[in-house]
């Protein structure tokens, strides 16, 4: 089964490379591209009224999805879908009620890429109130995270584990890390290697003789890059882990894929973003550290980045225009 399952994520990962502008356009599309086959990969067939209920009425709304554990049952989890790469967090209290007014004990938010799901009654079992954030069981970006990782973290949702409980089971290892080198995590014997042949033919030839490694692989952030080197382009000297997000930057906007008209992307909560025009966020609180990329007339919000939310940064921007981070290679000391 697991095997199937880190299959799906791959196909998933490079629909999400191939089609994002057409995801980012609609919902709809979203789901039938994303969304539906994940959750039949899960063991939930949207095309079974007896195990998920689509557009399921929660007082004066509607779910998009309602996961049962029997039929009649009441759902243990309900799905709340938006189009590929929508922020999630402003979705998040609607998610609440819904679920609250049911009395259902999960929720998911899911933009077909990004995955969350919350223990709603968290705070009323462990006796002491908790932030939503603090609920939050699974969270995986398939279009960042390692395959075999989120196939496992998945396993929290999967329709066998839901059903002999009606507990969301979370991942034995932790999925979304600042830091992938320093898990301990290994494919099962049984599993093929986590890579495609699309990966395997885009990576550097020898990266402990060449000297290059790929921004997809797992590497410590030790020490800092001292190049980079993008498809189609010479290397670039870089000389900290913020460079090389700025580079990553440049290179996009020398794509025409970031551009002031295309620029939203989101971080963090409360509606913070990467980029704007003015160095500000959506609510007006000025950017932290704010760094211009004068090329693409934007200012990227610095913030506090470590090297490692520098790292995930960077991958997140490739992901969102659709673009695959193994074709992005950095010199690493050592």
């Amino acid at each position: 089964m697991l095997n199937d399952l880190v299959q799906t994520i791959k196909t998933l990962k490079e629909r999400i490379t191939a089609h994002a502008p057409e995801l980012r356009r609609n919902e709809i599309r979203t789901r039938a591209v994303l969304i539906d086959p994940m959750l039949a990969a899960l063991g939930w067939p949207v095309s079974d009224p007896s195990v998920v209920v689509v557009e399921y009425e929660v007082g004066s709304g509607r779910a998009d999805y309602a996961l049962l554990r029997r039929a009649d049952d009441r759902p243990t989890l309900v799905i709340e879908a938006k189009k590929y790469d929508e922020p999630l967090d402003a979705h998040r209290m609607q998610l609440l009620t819904y679920a609250l007014g049911q009395g259902i004990p999960y929720g998911c938010l899911t933009d077909g890429n990004r995955w969350q799901v919350y223990d709603i009654f968290a705070a009323v079992r462990g006796g002491e109130p908790q932030p939503l954030d603090q609920r939050c069981k699974l969270d995986v970006t398939i279009a960042v995270d390692h395959p075999v990782r989120s196939a496992l973290a998945f396993l929290g949702i999967w329709r066998p584990n839901i059903q002999t409980d009606g507990h969301v089971v979370e991942a034995s290892y932790p999925f979304i890390m600042d830091d992938p080198s320093q898990s301990s995590l290994e494919p099962a014997p049984h599993l093929e290697p986590p890579t495609s042949p699309t990966e395997t033919a885009s990576a550097p030839s020898s990266p402990s003789t060449a000297g290059w490694t790929s921004l997809a692989d797992n590497f410590e952030v030790k020490h800092k890059p001292s190049e980079m080197q993008f498809p189609g382009r010479s290397a670039v000297a870089v000389r900290s882990w913020r460079g090389m997000v700025v580079e990553v930057s440049q290179w996009l906007h020398e794509q025409g894929l970031l551009t002031p008209q295309d620029c939203q992307i989101s971080i963090g909560h409360r509606g913070r973003v990467a980029f704007s025009t003015d160095g500000k966020h959506p609510s007006g609180e000025p950017f932290r550290n704010p760094v211009r990329i004068e090329s693409a007339g934007l200012v990227l919000e610095g913030g506090s980045m470590s090297a490692k939310s520098c790292v995930r940064l960077a991958k997140r921007l490739l992901a969102h225009f659709g673009q695959d981070p193994s074709q992005v290679r950095l010199r690493l000391p050592g």
